[in-house]
């Protein structure tokens, strides 16, 4: 394992000691670090190693974070008083460290001990709604760690006047309110109970020092807190590329053979049996799965189909590249097929020199290392920690469709000479919709996540993006598309302002995968569109150049803009009069639901 390298992957960074973590975290400097964000973070235990730890994660991660650290115990001031730090600060997030040790001392002291749990949910959930209110920050919330007093042994929490069992219903009150209210939570009783809570809870530690847990567990405690801040900027893994021998099954099958191999029926089998089982859970929320293995495809294939242990199937991934070439090009030819980041994927394998080689040439990827005993990859997936994320969507879901429709596309359109006559075939129809609650949550995706195709790269929260739908100095919808192969879902979001006399278009999200079908001239009609009713005499187009979006730098051009000169700073403006716009016959048939009527 890798943990003390300079340049630690995000998995690494739960792994490295305090000490370790904050140094590497001063080398970093802001020209480093492609993006930032301001976080906040109120605590009622000491929280001076937490927010190091915490600049340090983000900036290895490539985020420069302003954090304002709240005094000691001062998560009630600094909510109620309007005129504190905390808003001054103007926070893109706040995190409530809140913690058992804490919790305690108020529990003895409270009068009434059934009513407490509740009493403790109404003040939390009144500081969540005072920073929703008041700021566009996202509110970050640890739950408690059950305490170890077991006063009535094995039947503790069946009396609910005692303190395990307030903390218990206190945190399930939390999950279920959290998932309501868009609060974000970090799952610390889980961090506790991993790492075992005789270690984390130093009850000296917190006598002396108000320290909640031994700094041991600071840095994991802080990535996990890192990985809910980054979900919402669109930092995650989308796809998972496993590897085969001795990973997905036991032995080697171009030696053992089919029939040899170990899945099932075995004790080394079972391992890995229940190895696929935590692959289909993440294939049921979305995650795409992929193979790249060092194999004959036609063996690997037989096994998928007709293995009768193999309970995940070749339906079941995106890509399954076998062959006896470098994993590296292997894992770029995925990469090519479904047009996503390296810094969305993950890459599962058995052997140090295959891990090594990807994490040396691909240092997006993230490699983890797994244990030399296949018994421990579900426990080293779950400390990894490599799929926070949003709940999953209906477009989430149906990604693996998407793709595997797009593989048909791609054999219809080798046999058209042209790009007209392919995209003609496909019989496309584009759904425009407004921000609406249906729609929302994959529109909120798009924009935190897509860095592609994405000309200004800005991250509306999802109240944002509601005021904008109903917003008559502005236009805001998005382009749901479909083909005689199926349903891509929502593929693009689309916000244009009124501005004096012109249209401005403030964001351009648009999917990837439907790049080369005229979509891109579909979304300039309707912007058009829009920026007639609007009033406006000129679409002023904007572009914002990042490490990863140059593939739209020239798309005004492409589209007949003429760029506007003496822009100030990074921002790159293109401008087209109206009078000089022509629609153009598209062979894409267009169906308008209930666009809010702009005046």
């Amino acid at each position: 394992m890798s943990a003390q390298a300079a340049n630690p992957q995000a998995w690494e960074l739960a792994d490295l000691p305090l000490h370790r973590l904050v140094s590497l975290g001063r080398r970093i400097t802001r020209e480093q670090c492609a993006n930032s964000l301001r976080v906040a973070v109120l605590g009622d235990a000491a929280t001076q190693h937490y927010c190091q730890a915490l600049a340090a994660t983000l900036k290895l991660r490539g985020w420069w974070p302003e954090v304002y650290e709240a005094e000691f115990d001062m998560i009630q001031q600094e909510v109620l008083n309007p005129l504190s730090e905390t808003y001054r600060s103007n926070p893109e997030f706040v995190v409530l460290f809140t913690t058992t040790q804490a919790l305690w001392h108020r529990y003895a002291s409270a009068g009434d001990k059934a009513s407490f749990a509740d009493d403790v949910c109404n003040e939390l959930f009144g500081h969540w709604d005072l920073l929703q209110s008041r700021t566009s920050a996202t509110v970050i919330q640890h739950n408690f760690v059950l305490p170890l007093n077991r006063p009535y042994g094995n039947y503790t929490l069946l009396h609910s006047d005692t303190f395990a069992a307030s903390v218990n219903r206190i945190n399930g009150r939390i999950l279920q309110e959290a998932g309501e209210r868009g609060v974000k939570i970090v799952d610390t009783e889980f961090q506790a109970g991993y790492h075992g809570k005789r270690h984390w809870l130093d009850e000296r530690l917190w006598c002396q020092a108000r320290q909640a847990l031994s700094p041991t567990f600071i840095p994991s405690m802080v990535k996990s807190v890192s990985d809910a801040v980054l979900a919402e900027r669109g930092v995650g893994i989308k796809c998972l590329v496993v590897d085969l021998d001795n990973t997905m099954w036991g032995g080697i099958l171009a030696e053992d053979g089919r029939d040899l191999i170990e899945i099932g029926q075995t004790e080394v089998g079972l391992v890995f049996h229940r190895f696929q089982l935590a692959l289909l859970e993440l294939k049921a929320r979305g995650v795409l799965l992929a193979i790249c293995s060092k194999n004959d495809l036609a063996n690997v294939e037989d096994v998928l189909d007709t293995h009768p242990d193999m309970l995940l199937r070749r339906s079941d991934f995106v890509a399954c590249v076998a062959n006896f070439g470098d994993k590296v090009s292997n894992i770029m030819a995925i990469r090519e097929k479904l047009n996503i980041g390296f810094d969305s994927f993950s890459f599962l394998d058995d052997t140090a020199f295959e891990r090594e080689l990807v994490r040396q040439a691909l240092p997006q990827v993230q490699v983890p290392e797994l244990p030399a005993d296949p018994a421990g990859f579900i426990s080293e997936l779950a400390r990894w920690n490599l799929f926070e994320g949003r709940s999953a969507t209906p477009e989430d879901l149906a990604r693996l469709a998407y793709y595997q429709a797009n593989d048909q596309r791609e054999t219809i359109r080798a046999k058209y000479s042209g790009l007209e006559d392919f995209v003609a075939d496909l019989k496309m129809k584009a759904d425009i919709q407004p921000f609406n609650t249906f729609a929302l949550p994959r529109v909120h995706q798009l924009v935190q996540r897509s860095n592609q195709f994405n000309l200004t790269t800005i991250r509306y929260s999802e109240e944002d993006l509601l005021r904008y739908g109903t917003d008559r100095e502005a236009s805001a919808f998005c382009i749901r598309l479909s083909d005689r192969l199926g349903d891509n879902g929502i593929i693009a979001a689309i916000i244009i302002r009124r501005v004096g006399s012109d249209a401005v278009v403030d964001t351009w999200i648009m999917s990837c995968r439907v790049l080369g079908r005229r979509v891109e001239e579909l979304t300039l009609q309707l912007i058009a569109e829009r920026a007639k009713v609007l009033g406006c005499s000129r679409i002023v187009g904007q572009y914002v150049p990042t490490s990863k979006n140059g593939l739209v730098e020239d798309l005004y051009t492409r589209l007949g803009f003429t760029a506007i000169t003496g822009t100030a700073g990074d921002k790159q403006l293109f401008a087209l009069t109206m009078d000089r716009y022509e629609p153009q016959a598209l062979p894409i048939e267009i169906t308008e639901h209930e666009l809010v009527e702009q005046a």
